[in-house]
């Protein structure tokens, strides 16, 4: 039962994952990053108050634990949403699809690495594959006379990186830390960072609040902070509190191909022939990088 909790978990996390970067390019027409991180964090913030009075939790943690959030926190919240905004600042929603389609890949090498869960030869050209597809997209952007960022492509994969390291830390914290109890405190100093970023270079009250009453934008900022935000973290971390990281990986297939999907049927995005080669072969090392039954935790 608690096998399939988690696999549902990580198929809805995956679901509002790959709409988020619709709504990111969405804020970002209508505010600048900073503003919009630190929004972000508030409604964050304020789903974990209300979280925390239909359901109190402790929050009591050791020292040791402490250290370990706090360095979880690092990579996500901060370096992953600072560099997901900066990057799609930059490029478009379905470039930085496919780019997310080597997560998986990533997140399977780190973890063999770090956690020596098993990676097998397939696996092993399965990632290749799929950072060679990554190549090729770049490549034929770069020389097709189309519209390249190398920044903001750069940044999409250090969010990959840290989102991938958030994943394998929050596996080994929640041998000791109950996964609620990370959420909470990574959103609270997501919250604190951001917020403070914001005002340090300048921010004012006036616009915080005035930004507010643009509907499309307030829409955008609730889904980002209360559901891709508060909710992703809190059904990420308990997917990996209770399966193996590789098995969670897989779902990013799935965010993956919604956020394609929503930047050409909705933002009307421009999809050429390289996008499709490039998608094939990245998928295809995913597929490669999951063919074989992972073991149960």
């Amino acid at each position: 039962m608690k096998k399939h909790s988690a696999l549902l978990a990580a198929v809805a996390f995956s679901i509002i994952i790959g709409l988020s970067f619709m709504f990111v390019k969405i804020s970002l027409t209508y505010e600048g990053q900073l503003l919009i991180l630190a929004q972000r964090f508030t409604f964050a913030f304020l789903g974990l108050l209300l979280f925390l009075a239909i359901r109190p939790v402790s929050l009591r943690l050791n020292r040791k634990e402490v250290m370990l959030v706090l360095i979880i926190s690092l990579f996500y919240p901060l370096l992953f949403f600072s560099s997901q905004i900066l990057g799609l600042n930059q490029i478009t929603v379905t470039d930085a699809g496919i780019i997310q389609a080597i997560a998986p890949a990533i997140t399977v090498l780190l973890a063999s690495i770090f956690l020596k869960e098993k990676i097998q030869k397939i696996q092993g050209i399965g990632i290749t594959l799929s950072i060679i597809g990554v190549v090729f997209l770049q490549l034929m952007n770069s020389s097709g006379g189309y519209e390249f960022h190398l920044i903001g492509n750069l940044l999409i994969i250090v969010s990959i990186l840290a989102t991938a390291i958030w994943q394998i830390l929050s596996r080994s914290a929640t041998k000791t830390v109950a996964p609620i109890q990370i959420t909470l405190y990574t959103m609270f100093i997501g919250f604190l960072f951001f917020n403070a970023v914001y005002f340090i270079n300048g921010g004012s009250a006036s616009e915080y609040v005035d930004s507010l009453t643009e509907v499309p934008y307030l829409l955008s900022i609730l889904f980002l902070g209360v559901l891709s935000t508060f909710g992703t973290s809190l059904l990420s971390i308990y997917a990996v509190s209770k399966l193996p990281v590789i098995q969670v990986s897989v779902f990013n297939n799935v965010a993956t191909l919604i956020t394609i999907l929503s930047g050409v049927l909705i933002l009307n995005e421009p999809f050429y022939y390289f996008h499709i080669i490039g998608a094939i072969i990245i998928i295809l090392g995913v597929v490669l990088v999951n063919v074989k039954s992972v073991p149960s935790a």
